[in-house]
């Protein structure tokens, strides 16, 4: 199972570097301003463990302002995607309000140059309104893949996509399919 997860997310990853490896020869890293500090993977791993660990377990959406880029390009996978850090703190400020006590482990960190892949399990309770659905009290798991794009030490682009289906079946708001 543990290599399935490591396939997934280097195809992922080779998926998502590949148009970009079209647009420009060059990295995101190389292609910056002389004054832009270049990270390693192990930094830029670090800055996306943040977003896990600093922004959602510690409720802090100002951290955002430290990893995040002004004009960072957030491709969410269960709200409509959106540009700059306001943007990604109203996503983020949702499900804090829809699950304040969630909590994000980290499962899994592949890096590759300037991308990180972090596979991670959500717990929380739905103790508030959440995409429409009033508060069911009820305890949810699920889980989800973020892939992020650093440049100049920092989140430029992130891709997210979670369970957002077994979370809604959880909450009881869908009907579980059957065969």
């Amino acid at each position: 199972m543990r290599s399935v997860a490591v396939v997934v997310a280097i195809l992922v990853l080779g998926l998502c570097a590949a148009p970009a490896a079209r647009v420009s020869a060059v990295s995101a890293q190389s292609a910056t301003p002389a004054a832009c500090p270049t990270t390693t993977e192990e930094e830029n791993a670090a800055i996306a463990r943040r977003w896990h660990e600093d922004v959602v377990n510690g409720a802090d959406l100002d951290v955002l302002d430290e990893i995040a880029a002004d004009d960072v390009v957030h491709h969410a996978g269960t709200f409509p995607d959106g540009v700059g850090r306001d943007a990604v703190k109203g996503v983020l400020g949702a499900l804090l309000t829809g699950f304040p006590d969630v909590r994000h482990s980290i499962d899994q960190v592949i890096t590759q140059d300037d991308f990180v892949v972090i596979r991670w399990t959500a717990r929380g309770t739905h103790s508030g309104a959440f995409q429409g659905y009033a508060p069911t009290g009820k305890p949810v798991t699920w889980t989800g893949i973020n892939i992020f794009r650093i440049a100049c030490g920092r989140i430029a682009e992130e891709w997210s996509e979670v369970d957002g289906l077994g979370r809604l079946q959880q909450l009881g708001v869908l009907a579980t399919p059957t065969p």
